[in-house]
């Protein structure tokens, strides 16, 4: 979020350096409690998440785009396993309807 202000605060046109300074000040205030909240934890939060959420964007979204996703994706493995089951099965087929002509 301090990242995200920062950039506001320069897209706008900062008044004066000292804002961005003050900004950046309180932006590397918060990595150190950051970095031992993150040491203390063995949680693990996709990237994108955080990417999201520091854009000020809900992560609720990124969330159910995200399942959305895996589930075409799902759809997408499972057609591909139905197909290679079925090539299977024509194979083995066909072999067998050869073996039956050769006897």
């Amino acid at each position: 979020w301090e990242l995200h202000q920062l950039e506001k605060i320069i897209e706008l046109g900062a008044d004066d350096d000292a804002r961005v300074v003050e900004k950046i000040e309180d932006f590397v205030r918060t990595l150190t409690p950051l970095r031992e909240a993150a040491d203390a934890r063995d949680d693990e939060i996709a990237v994108d998440l955080v990417r999201e959420v520091d854009q000020g964007k809900k992560p609720m979204g990124f969330m159910i785009e995200q399942i959305l996703e895996a589930g075409r994706m799902n759809e997408l493995v499972k057609g591909k396993t139905n197909v290679f089951r079925e090539f299977h099965d024509a194979l083995e087929q066909k072999t067998k309807e050869l073996n039956a002509n050769k006897k």
